[in-house]
């Protein structure tokens, strides 16, 4: 998880795709967590995206560094603690400070559970790391 973690952080931007209905829907995201052992993301309660993941929580990231990219299949969990809305808070200070407070009702963490993520190169070479 470290590995994924510190790859995810180092680009900065990553994609999620969820599927709407018959039809995928892929947006960036940036800010993330290591909290418990568990890697979480962040999103509002009143976004599209957050429908979609309750309604089916099977999502795929994609991320380039300019040499390597990751694919990472996963299923999302919606964490309801505080205290974990106040980590990822703390975590992504910058992004997040004035966009969400732990308490507004609106934001929500969700980890990555069950999942692979695969390393590759344009070489050829992968690395396949499970959650």
């Amino acid at each position: 998880m470290n590995k994924i973690y510190d790859y995810l952080k180092k680009v900065g931007v990553f994609y999620l795709a969820t599927i709407d209905n018959d039809q995928a829907r892929v947006r960036p995201f940036g800010a993330l967590a290591k909290f418990e052992d568990k890697l979480y993301l962040v999103t509002s309660k009143e976004k599209e995206v957050y429908k979609q993941i309750k309604k089916n929580p099977k999502v795929e990231i994609s991320a380039f560094d300019g040499k390597t990219w990751i694919r990472l299949s996963a299923v999302l969990e919606e964490d309801d603690r505080k205290e974990v809305r106040e980590e990822m808070i703390n975590q992504n200070k910058k992004a997040l400070e004035n966009m969400y407070y732990a308490d507004d009702g609106k934001m929500t963490v969700l980890y990555l559970k069950e999942g692979k993520a695969v390393f590759s190169t344009f070489a050829g070479d992968r690395e396949v790391v499970e959650i």
